[in-house]
């Protein structure tokens, strides 16, 4: 499934992620999935891993949810233990 980093310049709480985070089962699509997020709280920078089918299901999500976000990139994992890529 292709990944998408999201970044966001936005003034979440931790308390408003979690409880999108908790949401997020009932209103997501199947085949679209919220992996993690890695939070600067002080800056209001927040970028978030994303598996989608492709970026425009992404942005209609985003969209649904009134989630403002600054960009979208396509990206592949790492896995530097192996020293491989994920498929």
């Amino acid at each position: 499934m292709p990944r998408f980093l999201v970044v966001h310049t936005a003034p979440f709480t931790a308390e408003e992620l979690i409880a999108r985070a908790k949401a997020a089962p009932g209103y997501m699509p199947k085949d679209v999935t919220w992996r993690c997020s890695y939070c600067d709280f002080a800056g209001n920078k927040h970028f978030c891993e994303w598996e989608a089918p492709d970026e425009q299901l992404l942005r209609r999500v985003l969209d649904l949810t009134k989630t403002p976000f600054e960009a979208i990139y396509p990206v592949r994992r790492l896995d530097i233990a192996k020293a491989e890529f994920e498929a």
